[in-house]
């Protein structure tokens, strides 16, 4: 009897374990969707099962760290904890290396998935992470889960990939003027745009409608410009301490992005004329701009403390974005505050900035004012990125 009920016992385990493995094939899980589409990729039959014996082999120092980024990805979905090793690599694991004689650009990767073992590589630890990302969409879509993800298998079919991106700047603008983002939004928003292996993102942080990063030396620019009374009558506002922008271009840089700064000049700065007033050709006071559209307040062309204003700012701003890039806007700036203003004509007299067929003198003076800006961002070793 004893043999007996034991055996029942046995039987009703298996019975509950197989349950809890079966699993459903989404209709989104089919096929091969990898975005954006390799360059070269063959399929070839069956398909590598992840487990929770599966390991990760890095070869270097850099490869682990990518290594160790996706072992965290990985973990969080299926909740497997997978060991990231240095020693040689085994049948049964993901093995992650950095060739850089590898017959692609700098960001290009190979990805072999067979039954057996995966082989990522790439020409450079960005490379290796791209190559890393593709062999995640082809594992089940839940893979991307915040949470632990049950009942799913952890296949991916098996090809074999040589990929690079064709061009070199691939980018994405975020605008947190109009909208404000907190800081877990612009997190999971680089992380999707990791994903589909975007290597840049414009942050636009200053407009009529909201300054949104710190300045130490200028605090009225978020006690003030960083906040609006809307049509309903409630105020809407934020910003970035400065430790909050380190902690996203930090988060970026994991994720192999660049993170552009913009501060616009010298059109799109009623924010700021609302904490400086004398900023502007008038120096009347104001409030940040609540509709959409182009705001004809401006900063003065004519003073030479905006300048300064500017210079200040974009030094504080410079040390805390690496990218060689800087962003100062030049667009879309009304010329109607200019045209009446005494000290902007007299800065179009004094550098003989004349209207011909093709512009006003004051079209030239904003060419001016953005090339003066254009030379303390190169001060900084930066290049910058405008238009007129």
């Amino acid at each position: 009897m004893r043999n007996v009920l034991l055996s029942a016992l046995v039987c009703i385990f298996i019975c509950t374990s197989c349950r809890e493995s079966v699993t459903e094939t989404k209709s989104y899980n089919q096929g091969i969707n990898i975005i954006p589409m390799p360059n070269m990729m063959t399929t070839t039959e069956g398909q590598f099962k992840l487990t929770n014996k599966t390991v990760l082999y890095a070869q270097d120092a850099e490869a682990k760290t990518v290594a160790e980024f996706f072992a965290a990805k990985l973990r969080t979905s299926t909740g497997y904890s997978l060991p990231v090793n240095t020693a040689s690599a085994s049948q049964g694991g993901i093995n992650l290396s950095i060739n850089p004689g590898l017959a692609t650009n700098d960001e290009g990767y190979t990805l072999e998935v067979t039954p057996e073992v995966i082989y990522v590589q790439g020409k450079t630890a960005r490379g290796l992470f791209y190559g890393m990302q593709s062999l995640m969409q082809l594992f089940p879509a839940e893979v991307e889960s915040p949470v632990k993800v049950n009942g799913i298998a952890w296949t991916a079919p098996a090809v074999t990939i040589k990929d690079e991106p064709r061009f070199a700047y691939r980018g994405i603008m975020l605008d947190p003027c109009r909208h404000f983002m907190p800081v877990e939004y612009v997190k999971k928003y680089l992380d999707v745009i990791a994903l589909f292996k975007i290597n840049t993102m414009h942050w636009h942080l200053t407009d009529d409608q909201g300054w949104r990063i710190e300045i130490k030396k200028y605090p009225k620019l978020t006690e003030i410009g960083s906040k609006r009374i809307e049509g309903e009558g409630y105020e809407y506002g934020g910003y970035y301490t400065q430790e909050e922008i380190k902690e996203v271009v930090a988060y970026a840089a994991e994720r192999f992005i660049d993170v552009i700064p913009e501060i616009e000049v010298p059109g799109h700065e009623m924010a700021a004329i609302a904490a400086y007033p004398e900023l502007s050709c008038k120096g009347e006071p104001v409030t940040p701009r609540i509709v959409w559209g182009v705001e004809d307040i401006v900063l003065c062309a004519g003073k030479d403390e905006v300048f300064d204003f500017f210079e200040n700012v974009i030094e504080e701003v410079v040390q805390l974005f690496p990218s060689q890039y800087f962003h100062i806007g030049g667009d879309e700036c009304p010329k109607r505050s200019w045209e009446k203003c005494p000290l902007c004509q007299k800065r179009i007299r004094e550098e003989g900035l004349k209207a011909d067929k093709h512009h006003t003198a004051e079209e030239r003076l904003q060419s001016y004012f953005v090339q003066r800006i254009e030379k303390i961002v190169n001060k900084h070793g930066k290049k910058n990125d405008w238009l007129v």
